[in-house]
């Protein structure tokens, strides 16, 4: 461990300072300043770092030391991020020169795994490198937006053998022109360096970036700097991620693996960290209720405390089992968090899940993540009986599943086919989170979408029919002209308007770490009898793009090599626009694929079994929608992305990290709709689809019951009207109902005899219309 010339006042002072500044600016965007020096992670990240995409293990050397590790995948920059639209300030770290500017520590040790893949690293451009890469913020992937900049570090292979490597790196210049200029050892002027430059600081480039399916000042492999007409200099004063990049690893020569990170901070000979690695005392005094639809853990700040860690788990949560690695985090808040009240959003994956016990810790940690994992005093358990009721994958007889082939086969874009009233899967402003870039859609006529999912056991198929609202319709090209190889096989689909999936083909309690409530352990995909996988859906307009047959749908194993945008075998997928009226407002499309064709071949994937009829099984799920709001262009133009999981560690490498996608029931036809998820004879059957059932009694004089069913918890508005369409009844006026059977009574006294009509609106997901007659 660096521990420098010992000046602890002079250090804490500062973090003391930048905190203070920190917490009274803190808006749900509040940039951070990070001074002239920073601690990133020792034993802990530091919490003024919101987001970190790796887990902290055991150093494998030395167990008795915590450090991060990064897991790898074929394109993916997992580290330490903030604020994806405001990034962090590290401007006071650089100088315009090769002196004043500040050095970047850290140990890294390398899986030997990654040596084969970087061939002859550093090289120009490093995309074939494992770099160490800093992004900075952005604000949309288009030319005349802030655009993400990039600059990298490409690690030597000389370092990619398994040991660790104490390394000390001066960062560079603040600028692309300053940079260049030092390794010809001069200054932009043209005078001679005073000081030149450090070895380790010769290889920083900035690269420019990728902005959506095509590299602007470098990316490709030459360093074009300002002659690039899209060229932006890097922001050091928004910062968005210190990261561990590895960049378009093809795969086709090995792969890569596993990169550990520990005592990485930006600083000089004099910062300390060796105070950084003592706990805090012990966490006491939480809450935890049942609150509404949410559960609700709180808690009194204590002024001692760097920040805090909630916990959740089926089964009592204990400091052994926090110690054994075997609890999955839940939520970090930093001592600067606007409440220390964290309200936890869950869906029960299906209704015969109900009744379900959440035991919940929370710990207590330093400003730099150190934890006191002791919970004596700060555990509990809730039951919450009207938390929310997620959709859930459908079977589809086989008479449904021949109207699902007959549509594709006659490329008909409907539903028809998938159980009536069944609850679509809602991606919207109340149900998602932001993607990779960093932040969600305008509004929910700018992008969201619905879902229907469903499987058929004899012909072993999946089925989707998805509708997405999107005020442009954006398609892939469909040929090279995306700026990369393989156009016409879904290279670049992600930087145009096209739909994702992640899936996985086990249940999340049959792998270690795995369990209902805290979902896949997989940090990063995996192969096997526990596969991971990407799917996406785009619309190619270069064949047919009135009809958009020749759409296709591919799957990302993100394995690294040719494989990662590959057809789906054994599949088809159709497309059409989604109408109001006469008005395009967005796309649809109809898909189907054997699960038998989504396990990758040469890699040992399981195919996925289906669950008996009376059970169900526990997926890994999440969907994504990309979206592009200019349909002229050839070389995409990505605008945002947002994602369906409301995880809260749910973040922009969702993408390749199933531990961020949500627990979804793959349930056969005849699996039992009530209960709590263990033998209860004495549970009424919940409703699986939306129902309007016929009045009774029927006729009647002067009153009836008007029954109804949801299958998931929504906002309903019944009313009553006469053959003219004039509403004279409103029994529910949007108003809130849980999961279940309903039974209203409607007295109709005052109303003279005939005809009447009765509607149910349940949210935006189901509406229906029946008639009943009133005799007197």
């Amino acid at each position: 461990m660096h521990s420098g010339v010992t000046n602890n006042t002079r250090f804490f002072l500062l973090l003391i300072l930048v905190a203070a500044i920190f917490s009274i600016a803190h808006t749900a965007t509040a940039q951070v300043a990070l001074g002239d020096e920073f601690i990133v992670f020792v034993e802990g990240k530091n919490v003024l770092v919101p987001e970190f995409d790796g887990t902290v293990i055991n150093d494998p050397i030395d167990p008795a030391n915590k450090v991060a590790r990064f897991g790898y995948s074929g394109w993916a920059a997992p580290g330490f991020r903030w604020n994806g639209a405001t990034g962090a300030d590290m401007s006071q770290m650089v100088s315009p020169t090769t002196e004043g500017g500040k050095t970047l520590y850290l140990k890294l040790l390398v899986d030997p795994a990654n040596f084969a893949e970087s061939r002859n690293c550093p090289a120009p451009g490093f995309d074939p490198c494992l770099t160490i890469t800093l992004f900075d913020a952005t604000n949309g992937g288009n030319a005349g937006d802030d655009l993400e900049g990039r600059l990298k570090w490409p690690v030597p292979q000389e370092l990619m053998d398994g040991a660790w490597h104490e390394l000390a790196i001066p960062l560079p210049p603040n600028s692309f022109e300053a940079l260049e200029a030092a390794k010809l050892g001069q200054n932009v002027d043209g005078s001679p360096l005073a000081t030149p430059l450090d070895p380790n600081a010769a290889l920083w480039s900035y690269t420019g970036g990728w902005a959506n399916g095509w590299g602007w000042g470098g990316t490709n492999g030459v360093v074009d700097g300002p002659t690039d007409p899209n060229w932006q200099d890097y922001q050091w004063d928004t910062v968005r991620g210190i990261t561990v990049h590895w960049d378009w690893y093809e795969g086709n020569v090995g792969g890569g693996g596993d990169v550990l990170i520990d005592d990485i901070y930006i600083g000089d000979a004099t910062t300390n960290i060796n105070d950084a690695i003592n706990p805090p005392a012990a966490m006491a005094g939480a809450t935890f209720a049942a609150n509404g639809q949410v559960n609700t853990v709180s808690w009194t700040h204590n002024p001692d405390f760097g920040g805090y860690r909630v916990y959740l788990d089926t089964e009592p949560i204990t400091t052994a089992r926090l110690d054994a690695g075997e609890i999955p985090l839940l939520k970090e808040l930093a001592f600067n968090a606007e409440s220390f009240l964290f309200d936890h959003r869950y869906e029960v994956p299906h209704p015969s899940m109900t009744g379900m016990e959440f035991h919940y810790a929370v710990t207590s940690i330093n400003l730099f993540g150190v934890e006191n994992t002791d919970v004596s005093a700060s555990s509990g358990m809730v039951e919450n009986p009207n938390l929310a009721i997620q959709p859930f994958i459908v079977e589809v007889t086989n008479d449904q599943s021949d109207v699902i082939v007959g549509n594709l086969i006659s490329d008909i874009v409907s539903s028809d086919g998938f159980p009536a009233g069944m609850a679509p899967f809602t991606i919207d402003s109340e149900h998602s989170s932001a993607g990779d870039l960093g932040f969600l859609a305008d509004s929910d006529e700018d992008l969201s979408a619905k879902v229907w999912f469903g499987f058929n056991r004899q012909w072993n198929e999946l089925y989707l029919y998805v509708e997405v609202t999107d005020d442009v319709v954006a398609r892939h090209p469909g040929t090279s002209e995306d700026g990369c190889e393989g156009g016409s096989s879904g290279c670049g689909t992600w930087a145009y308007d096209s739909f994702e999936m992640g899936w996985t083909n086990y249940d999340v309690r049959d792998v270690a770490g795995g369990s209902i409530l805290g979902g896949s352990p997989h940090e990063n995909f995996e192969r096997g009898d526990a596969a991971d996988s990407q799917f996406r859906f785009a619309w190619l307009r270069a064949n047919n793009p009135s009809t958009g047959v020749d759409a296709s749908a591919f799957i990302s194993p993100i394995t690294g090599g040719d494989d990662r945008n590959q057809e789906i075998a054994a599949s088809k997928t159709i497309y059409a626009d989604l109408m109001d009226g006469a008005n395009v407002v967005g796309y649809r499309f109809l898909s189907a694929f054997s699960l038998a064709s989504i396990a990758i071949s040469g890699t040992g994937d399981a195919i996925t079994t289906l669950p008996d009829e009376d059970k169900i099984k526990l997926m890994a799920l999440n969907f994504g929608i990309n979206d592009g709001d200019d349909d002229t262009v050839t070389t995409g133009s990505r605008d945002v992305q947002i994602q369906w999981s409301i995880k809260p560690t749910a973040s922009g490498s969702w993408w390749n990290t199933p531990a961020q996608w949500m627990t979804v029931a793959m349930a056969g036809i005849n699996a039992p709709t009530g209960g709590t998820g263990v033998a209860n004879e004495d549970v009424a059957d919940l409703p699986m689809e939306f129902v309007l059932e016929q009045n009774y009694p029927n006729p009647f004089n002067p009153t009836t019951n008007i029954e109804f069913a949801l299958p998931v918890t929504e906002n309903v508005t019944l009313s009553v009207y006469n053959v003219l369409g004039q509403r004279v009844a409103t029994l529910l006026e949007n108003e809130q109902m849980a999961t279940g059977r309903h039974t209203l009574k409607f007295d109709a006294r005052a109303l003279s005899s005939g005809v009447y009509l009765y509607r149910i609106d349940a949210g935006t997901s189901y509406t229906k219309t029946r008639s009943m007659l009133l005799l007197k």
